[in-house]
This record gives C-alpha cells, sequence and structure tokens, in this order.
C-alpha cells in the first residue's frame, strides 16, 4: 500500500508538470545565440588586434634590424659611385680587412611592395627587407640645413654629401594603407675624403 501510494504521488508529480512551451525554448535559444555571437565578435576583433600589433611588432623590428646594418655600412663609405632614391653604390671597408669593398643597396620590386637587397663586390644578392611600399628610401644632404640634393646625385654633389637619410615605410598587407609603418634615420658619412 505505501509502495502504491509512493507510485501514485511520483506519477501525480511528472502528470503536473507543464514543461517549456515553443515560444519559450525559441527565445533561449535566441538570447544563446545572442550570446554567442557577441562572444564571437569580441573574440574575432580581439585576434585580429593580435595580428596587427604582432605585424607591426615585426615589422618594426625588420626595419630596425636593416638600419642597422645599413648604417653600420654608410658610416664607412670613402667613395659614392652612384646615388639615387633607390639605389646606392659605395666603397667601404665594411667587414675591417683593412680593403674596400664595392657596396650596393638595390631596390627591386614593384609598387605594391619592394624588396631592398644589397650587393658586396658585385656578389649575389643578400636579402635585407620587403613589403617596402615607398621607392623613395634614401635622401641625401651636404650639410644637416635639410636641403634635399636632388637624385640621382651629380659628380660634383656624389663628392661632397656628408649626410643620407633613409626612410623606411613597410605593410605586410599593401591592401590596407592604414597599417603602414615608417621608421628612417639619418647617417653621417664620417670616412669621406
Amino acid at each position: 500500500m505505501l509502495k502504491k501510494a509512493l507510485n501514485n504521488k511520483i506519477t501525480d508529480i511528472f502528470n503536473n508538470e507543464k514543461g517549456f512551451s515553443l515560444v519559450e525554448m525559441l527565445i533561449v535559444v535566441l538570447i544563446i545565440a545572442i550570446i554567442a555571437s557577441l562572444i564571437t565578435t569580441v573574440y574575432i576583433t580581439s585576434a585580429k588586434s593580435q595580428k596587427d600589433i604582432i605585424n607591426k611588432a615585426g615589422s618594426e623590428s625588420n626595419m630596425r634590424t636593416a638600419l642597422y646594418i645599413m648604417t653600420k655600412d654608410i658610416r664607412e663609405a670613402t667613395d659614392v659611385s652612384a646615388a639615387t632614391s633607390d639605389y646606392l653604390k659605395f666603397s667601404a671597408d665594411i667587414n675591417n680587412d683593412s680593403v674596400s669593398e664595392d657596396v650596393e643597396y638595390i631596390l627591386t620590386g614593384s609598387s605594391s611592395a619592394y624588396t631592398l637587397n644589397k650587393k658586396i663586390n658585385g656578389g649575389s644578392d643578400i636579402f635585407i627587407m620587403d613589403y617596402i611600399i615607398d621607392n623613395s628610401v634614401f635622401s641625401y644632404f651636404t650639410d644637416s640645413s635639410g636641403s634635399v640634393l636632388q637624385v640621382p646625385l651629380d659628380s660634383q654633389n656624389l663628392s661632397t654629401f656628408k649626410l643620407v637619410k633613409i626612410n623606411f615605410t613597410v605593410n605586410r598587407e599593401p591592401s590596407n594603407t592604414i597599417k603602414a609603418v615608417n621608421l628612417s634615420t639619418v647617417v653621417s658619412l664620417r670616412n669621406r675624403k
């Protein structure tokens, strides 16, 4: 009898429960979908921002390394034989062996992305930098007054200029100009005769 009463009580409990209506279920599904889309949007935005920061940091690191190498070489220049906005050729003892090497910095590529290479004594290309979007890498000055010499430099200016400005504008995503990173330095040719 106790068993029958207990079974009746359990049956009554299950029979009296009404559950959720279809409208209530749809509202719950809609709320879950809105929350999921918000979380997805925040995740995608933060992942994209992180990618942009990593790309910018990578570009800046590459530019600093390239500027360090180029600055070290150009400071040692004794004789400059060609100078344009995208090409520089000079003689310098860049490996400290008391023998001058012919060093060339050459910008190649198209307007969407240039590559800067270095050649020593006419040898094979040595990669320096890529994703450069402005082909005016080099500017030349006779002194620190700020007036830029017109390129290509004539024979008189080739023998007298004292400063070279190296300017990189780099963008790993050429379709988005907002993501361009710029870094420059001015190098004094301290070994000019």
